[in-house]
């Protein structure tokens, strides 16, 4: 009962995880959505106002240079020219003030074409209505200065005449004056002639009175019609007013800076220019993280490899005066030499150094104790390996042993016999015990092969010889096999073992690009030749082969590092 209230909880808190998941992701899809389609639409909309100013302005432009020249013109036209152009100005301003646009609310709602469209429009509307507002306030100026010339012209005209009657008047008083001198009686006596001139000057100047007042009142009342529109000046050549055009295009700016500032509050639009001023950059890094590797691959695989490939094999016998002899062969067919147990014979005057984990079983008559390090003169070698803390057996008669490899059941363990005057190149990576007498010192040497382009490509600049007489006990990776290198034999770099030294050791360049581009094969191979020369390597090798892991690109700086020195 437990049990199924266990598996029923764990059921519902599985479902119920799940389901808070679900909610979670739908919601900030949901929002992510939001911010999208905002921002889509508060771009678009920003543009198609910018792209209806910038119109605007151009079409403004061009209304404001044809309006100068069209009407400075005007500027020595007569009043009914005047007249008629500003009645065709206040007949357009009239048609484009009562011009509304179409809706927009409208379904299905307008794309945003037409909106661009909407938003021009009312832009150029509005620009035209400035424009013809400025030329129609000019023109009235204009035709009230043209009205106060015409004026200030009849008042002249006016006044002269009132002189010229006002002269006449006077000279005929001058001359009724003149005849009263000269005849003061007969003048006022009927009858006579100076009486009949007298009596036709007073009558000339009864009419030259009237003519003077009447020319009096003429100039009197245009004096008073011309008022203040005698002083009205004549207006300056017409220019378009950039601040009050500008200013027809305030609304549209301001809906622009608007939407640029709610972008500016949307997170898309915020990342979206440092994103795109760094996207170049990074393309241009992945790019070359892409094509570099394949460059340098195709450096090593065409060029260094074949160079390497024509060059003479290192002797490692040759080097050393060594004579190299050879190790015994298992019978003809078979190379397998490693089983998942062995079985030594440890003599009285040998001792054995084993890892505590391979020792299987042991006679109880047997004197163990612990060796820290497989050859104080090589501590660095003995550590990298894993050789440290190992179990020293040695026995006062013949003591069988039994090895295994207990902590992997993939790992076979096998014994390699190292006759006197023999010498084995061994990685010691491979290396799990050693058997070899008690009154000797144990054999090893290190050598380095700075010089040679082979040691270089495969990165093993240091070679770890052991000689005989002595046993190897040595593990791999589903089982472990030797071979007779004969008229030349190539095998993985990762799966050698070692090899005796009187091979001829060299590398050869993988037989496909492909694989090695892919990283399914290394970029060289080893290659033994020797009639008598003998390699050892294990079947399945472990050693390198972790691509994909976390960690992996440090496992592998790591092997590459332990190569150099032939660990």
């Amino acid at each position: 009962m437990r049990q199924l209230l266990t598996a029923i909880l764990r059921f519902l808190l599985r479902h119920a995880l799940q389901f808070a998941l679900f909610i979670a992701i739908l919601l900030a899809g949901r929002l992510l959505l939001a911010e999208w389609r905002a921002y889509s639409a508060g771009s678009e909309a920003v543009a198609a106002l910018r792209l209806a100013a910038d119109g605007a302005d151009h079409h403004g432009a061009g209304l404001a240079a044809a309006a100068t020249a069209r009407v400075n013109a005007l500027q020595h036209a007569s009043q009914a020219a005047i007249a008629a152009r500003l009645a065709q100005v206040q007949a357009q301003l009239s048609a484009l003030r009562a011009r509304r646009q179409a809706s927009l609310f409208t379904l299905p709602l307008p794309d945003t074409h037409t909106l661009a469209l909407h938003a021009q429009d009312e832009a150029v509307r509005r620009v035209e209505i400035e424009v013809l507002a400025q030329e129609a306030r000019y023109l009235t100026a204009l035709q009230a200065a043209v009205k106060g010339e015409d004026a200030r012209h009849t008042l002249a005209r006016l006044h002269a005449q009132h002189v010229q009657a006002y002269a006449a008047l006077q000279e005929n008083v001058r001359q009724r004056q003149e005849l009263e001198a000269r005849h003061p009686l007969a003048a006022r006596l009927p009858g006579s002639d100076a009486y009949a001139q007298l009596s036709r000057l007073e009558a000339e100047g009864q009419r030259l009175r009237d003519i003077n007042l009447q020319a009096y009142q003429a100039w009197a009342a245009q004096r008073a019609r011309t008022g203040d529109a005698a002083h009205a000046a004549h207006p300056a050549p017409f220019a378009i007013d950039g601040a009050a055009l500008a200013g027809a295009l305030a609304p549209v700016q301001k809906a622009i800076a608007a939407g640029e500032s709610q972008l500016a509050r949307n997170w898309i639009a915020r990342w979206r220019a440092p994103v795109m001023d760094v996207a170049p950059t990074a393309a241009l890094l992945v790019l070359s993280a892409i094509l570099l590797p394949v460059a340098i691959k195709a450096f090593f695989y065409f060029v260094l490899a074949p160079v390497a490939a024509r060059l003479p094999p290192l002797s490692i016998a040759r080097e050393l005066h060594l004579a190299g002899s050879s190790l015994p062969l298992p019978p003809q067919g078979e190379s397998r030499i490693s089983a998942v147990s062995q079985g030594l014979l440890l003599q009285p005057g040998q001792h054995m150094l084993i890892h505590p984990e391979y020792l299987q079983s042991s006679p109880v008559s047997t004197h163990k104790r612990t060796q820290w390090l497989l050859d104080w003169r090589f501590p660095f070698t003995s550590l990298a390996a894993g050789m440290v803390a190992l179990t020293r057996l040695h026995s006062d008669e013949e003591a069988c042993v039994t090895i295994s490899a207990s902590d992997d059941p993939l790992l076979e363990v096998a014994v390699v016999h190292l006759p006197a005057g023999s010498a084995l190149v061994f990685q010691p990576r491979g290396l799990v015990g050693l058997v070899c007498d008690s009154n000797e010192p144990l054999a090893i040497s290190s050598h380095w092969r700075l010089g040679s382009l082979h040691a270089w490509l495969t990165l093993q600049l240091r070679f770890i010889v052991f000689r005989g007489p002595i046993t190897l006990i040595v593990r791999g990776c589903r089982g472990v096999r030797l071979e007779r290198a004969g008229q030349g034999r190539s095998i993985s770099q990762s799966a050698t073992l070692g090899f005796t030294t009187d091979v001829l050791y060299s590398t050869m360049r993988s037989e496909t690009f492909i694989p090695y581009l892919r990283g399914q094969q290394a970029l060289l191979n080893d290659r033994f030749d020797g009639d008598n020369g003998v390699y050892l390597y294990e079947e399945t090798p472990r050693h390198g082969k972790q691509p994909g892991k976390v960690g992996s690109w440090f496992e592998g700086c790591t092997d590459a590092i332990l190569k150099v020195f032939g660990i």
